[in-house]
């Protein structure tokens, strides 16, 4: 019977002078222990992991958020240089229309005055 502890006890660890009771006392205490700290290990994994994944998704988010933001100002960017244009050009149009004006008007006046003056003279 002693040997076989004993080659119980270098296959297991288990304490030669321990009851059998006490050595699986001790062996499911060692296992609680052992899986307690697995499953913490693999909790803290576990967390790290979806913290990771929470992390990974709100940056994605941002950068999605930035690339529309710069997308519309571009766009807005791009719709006031039209606009601006589109008021250069009314401008300009405006300005040509008053000169082809003041130049209808004074050839208008001399027109007038001219004919006046042959009215003037045929009397």
């Amino acid at each position: 019977m002693q040997i076989a502890k004993r080659q119980i006890g270098i296959q297991f660890g288990w304490n030669g002078s321990q009851s059998a009771q006490q050595n699986l006392q001790t062996q499911r205490a060692r296992v609680s222990k052992y899986l307690g700290n697995t499953q913490s290990a693999l909790s803290s994994i576990g967390s790290a992991l979806a913290g990771a994944a929470t992390n990974k998704i709100s940056g994605l988010a941002t950068i999605a958020a930035q690339r529309a933001a710069d997308r519309i100002q571009a766009q807005a960017k791009t719709a006031w240089a039209a606009r601006e244009q589109e008021l250069a050009n009314a401008q300009a149009l405006l300005d040509t229309t008053r000169q082809n004006y003041n130049a209808a008007t004074a050839a208008s006046s001399a027109v007038s005055s001219t004919t006046g003056n042959v009215l003037n003279t045929s009397a």
